[in-house]
């Protein structure tokens, strides 16, 4: 493939090979798509349950409301048990072969970035060096951006929605009667983790951009690539 018909470089273009890459033996344990939809069905159902605590600072208590709360609850109960079920399985898992995991995966990583580097390096260094500034500038606005928007949240892991579980649990008999700045302050904590866990989830991948397009504009100019990049497009075509 010459360079008239490769297609150009786009960052959609390289989410797809990532995406396409095989996964290695401990993300083959990571985080599967239904489990996350699943957890945030559960954040959704804490916000409802949540929702009549602050509803009655303005409107008359009434048996809607408390159906509201305890669908809530039954939501978040069914969202977030079994990503729950599956972390402490998981754990247990890396916990007893954690090194030898760790160490199989860095270097299936090693392989597959290798051959993405190959593949990007057959671009222009100007367009590989291009994009690498236009992902850095993403990762810092993005940086900036969080800190703004959630403080140092992002940095207490788990402890914000831990503690919104706690409120929720510890009045599911009443929650109702849950004072209206506690039901706040606890939605407000837990929509700040949901928003610090995507920017987190956006930066780390931005900052594999960055180093997957630095690796390849150092291997073009070094002449190491083209022939691992020709085998890479004759293999994609």
């Amino acid at each position: 493939m010459d360079g008239s018909e490769r297609p150009r470089l786009t960052f959609a273009q390289m989410e797809a090979w990532i995406e396409a890459l095989p996964v290695g033996p401990v993300a083959a344990r990571g985080t599967p798509r239904w489990i996350v939809r699943c957890n945030l069905v559960g954040m959704a159902g804490m916000a409802l349950a949540l929702s009549p605590s602050m509803l009655i600072q303005w409107l008359q208590p009434q048996l809607w409301m408390l159906w509201m709360a305890r669908m809530g609850l039954a939501t978040m109960i069914a969202g977030l048990l079994p990503g729950f079920v599956r972390n402490v399985r998981v754990l247990l898992q890396e916990f007893r072969h954690h090194r030898r995991g760790l160490i199989e995966q860095f270097d299936h990583d090693v392989d597959q970035f290798r051959a993405l580097v190959a593949r990007l390096a057959a671009y222009p260094c100007e367009v590989l060096d291009e994009r690498m500034r236009y992902a850095r500038m993403g990762h810092e606005r993005l940086a900036s951006r969080l800190s703004m928007m959630v403080g140092g949240v992002e940095r207490l892991g788990l402890l914000p929605v831990l503690l919104s579980l706690f409120v929720v649990l510890r009045n599911w008999r009443d929650l109702l009667g849950l004072p209206f700045w506690l039901a706040l302050l606890a939605a407000m904590a837990a929509g700040l983790w949901l928003i610090g866990w995507a920017g987190a989830e956006f930066r780390r991948r931005l900052q594999l951009y960055e180093f997957l397009l630095g690796e390849a504009s150092r291997s073009a100019r070094s002449g190491n690539a083209p022939a691992d990049a020709r085998r890479g497009d004759a293999a994609s075509a």
